[in-house]
């Protein structure tokens, strides 16, 4: 389950001219992001440890240089966050509409 257009964001690190990176990333954990001015997020996204107490920064780890980050869950968010910036053609909402589709099969939010 996979489109194109998400293989482009996640090889090239960029969308619609945009490069992913700490201000652009969606999967940050909303009480620890002080970030000015706040991009596009997941609403309430919180990443625990394993302990169940502890939060760390993103979804990957509280280290990571967010500019060579090539998590798939972080840059589908990315793009599913971003949809009116996918309204300007007909061939962005395509693939807007594409990586959704493809996180809701692979997350199993459809039924095939």
């Amino acid at each position: 389950v996979s489109c194109r257009y998400y293989h482009e964001i996640i090889t090239t690190g960029r969308m619609l001219g945009r490069p992913f990176g700490w201000m652009e990333c969606p999967s940050v954990t909303e009480p620890l992001d002080a970030r000015d001015p706040r991009p596009k997020r997941l609403i309430h996204f919180i990443r625990w440890a394993a302990d169940l107490k502890t939060m760390h920064r993103c979804c990957t780890s509280a280290t990571r240089d967010c500019t060579t980050c090539k998590d798939g869950a972080a840059h589908m968010s990315w793009v599913m966050v971003n949809k009116r910036a996918h309204l300007r053609s007909a061939k962005d909402l395509q693939n807007w509409i594409e990586v959704y589709e493809m996180f809701a099969k692979l997350y199993r939010f459809l039924p095939w």
